[in-house]
């Protein structure tokens, strides 16, 4: 990539405060996306000051690098570590890509970076193929991915398909994250209740360790939600993940009439009972079904506002908790956007939030 060029008075830089809010890499990622697609080049400073090792870290570098290269953009500060960026993006060459993050990075986040950049300014199919870590803390693992966000882009109009050839987990990394992203614009949403909840399925799955780990979250999860009384189907099987590397995960589903599957990841690492990693996976799941009017779970939330943000026309969604990451995008998203987003908190715990784009 190129040095930057000297900015005109006509390329004026969205400046933007990586400490802000959630102060993690969502302020970048975002900024990524919305610089690409509409043009404005931007400064962020203070990157993930938040976070226990602040600046870039090998996933971030990798989807600054993919945005430059699709954007053919100029970039100064691109390096792990860096807390000070600016990014000029040039015109968007899409294209099919292969990336190596390198490490045990979250290949989901880089790819939800580059998602709408390629869909929205696309003629044809492209296909992003991404090596990395597809389940790992505090980012979206592709059970997620595959269940939810894709089940949200198809409400939205933006079709997505993803495989999960070969599974990563911290620290040895190697898995492969496949997506073939069709060409397609935004269309608003309205959903502002859910469904009955119709069943309840998870998937409980290992690489290279024992079969009684699956079996233990398996079990433990069908225990914990026998107890609660849920009068569904419910269905929860093991899996075996080829990897390079060991590692286990659970996710639990709720899938709700009329709205996307709700998927809630819990991510075994070594000396965390299986038990416990099921736990995670309920217990994240109970909160989200004791507030029964929330159409859109809490990681979702800061997800699809982008892409609706961007679509024509007013949007409105409940959600079951209004996060930081949700206050986070919402501001990034202004800086970029002329669209008037208001989020409204949710007045008593079993109620849901609300989010209105105009």
């Amino acid at each position: 990539m190129s040095s930057p060029k000297s900015p005109s008075s006509s390329e004026r830089l969205v400046v933007l405060d990586g400490s802000h809010g959630e102060g993690g890499g969502q302020i970048l990622r975002t900024a990524l996306s919305l610089s690409l697609l509409t043009g404005k080049p931007f400064r962020i400073v203070k990157i993930r000051a938040n976070r226990d090792k602040p600046g870039l870290r090998p996933q971030h570098k990798m989807a600054v690098e993919a945005a430059a290269r699709l954007g053919r953009a100029d970039v100064l500060g691109a390096e792990v570590g860096s807390r000070d960026l600016v990014f000029r993006p040039g015109s968007i060459e899409a294209g099919d890509l292969t990336l190596d993050i390198g490490t045990a990075g979250s290949t989901g986040l880089v790819l939800q970076t580059l998602h709408l950049p390629l869909a929205m300014r696309s003629e044809t199919a492209r296909r992003v193929a991404l090596t990395g870590g597809t389940f790992n803390p505090k980012a979206p693992a592709f059970l997620f991915l595959e269940q939810t966000w894709r089940g949200h882009l198809a409400n939205l109009g933006m079709p997505l398909a993803l495989a999960m050839p070969s599974a990563g987990f911290y620290p040895k990394g190697g898995g492969r994250l496949e997506a073939w992203i069709e060409p397609a614009q935004p269309r608003p949403w309205i959903r502002t209740t859910r469904g009955d909840l119709v069943r309840i399925r998870g998937v409980a799955g290992t690489s290279n360790l024992r079969d009684d780990v699956a079996r233990r979250m398996r079990e433990r999860a069908l225990s914990r939600l026998a107890d609660e009384g849920w009068n569904v189907e419910i269905d929860i099987e093991t899996a075996s993940w080829p990897s390079p590397g060991q590692g286990a995960a659970i996710a639990l589903t709720a899938e709700h009439a009329g709205t996307a599957p709700a998927a809630f990841v819990g991510l075994g690492e070594r000396g965390k009972p299986a038990e416990q990693v099921a736990d995670e996976a309920v217990d994240e799941l109970l909160d989200f079904l004791a507030v029964p009017d929330a159409a859109v779970d809490p990681h979702s939330a800061d997800q699809i506002l982008l892409p609706l943000a961007l679509a024509e026309g007013r949007s409105v969604y409940t959600v079951s908790e209004v996060t930081d990451h949700l206050r986070t995008n919402v501001a990034t998203i202004r800086a970029f956007l002329d669209r008037e987003i208001e989020v409204e908190e949710p007045v008593t715990p079993d109620q849901p939030g609300r989010v209105v784009i105009s």
